[in-house]
């Protein structure tokens, strides 16, 4: 049993790393193919991941104390309904994030510049999120 916990933990270890990282590495990646599969296929998941973090934390403003976040849970029907919510977020933006990706390969003529800016378009789901939850 301990070595699958610390087998789990270092997967979580490794995933928020990679999580943190990937966002900024993304524009040295995009310039050689190899780097830019990788970040094709891997970045949808960070995206998913910094999508229920900006959900949760910057929707429930959790910096103004305890009482603000249990409100926020309230107003949204307890705490399962706001982690489904937060959940679907998080899968709406995995998807859409993958979506943006394949249309701005397929639309977009190739080009070294073009590739440029496809972190831009992974990672809007997370800009509509952020937007989203600030909003309330």
């Amino acid at each position: 049993m301990l070595k699958w916990l610390l087998k789990s933990v270092l997967i979580l270890i490794v995933l928020v790393v990679a999580s943190a990282i990937l966002p900024l590495a993304s524009f040295w990646l995009c310039r050689d193919p190899l780097g830019g599969q990788v970040f094709f296929w891997v970045a949808p998941w960070t995206c998913a991941f910094w999508s229920i973090l900006a959900y949760n934390l910057i929707g429930s403003k959790f910096w103004r104390g305890r009482e603000t976040v249990e409100e926020w849970r309230a107003r949204r029907g307890g705490y399962l309904r706001s982690v489904a919510k937060g959940t679907a977020w998080m899968f709406a933006s995995l998807f859409f994030s993958y979506a943006c990706e394949f249309a701005y390969i397929f639309l977009m003529p190739p080009s070294p510049a073009a590739m440029q800016f496809l972190p831009a378009a992974t990672y809007a789901p997370v800009a509509f999120t952020f937007w989203r939850a600030a909003r309330g």
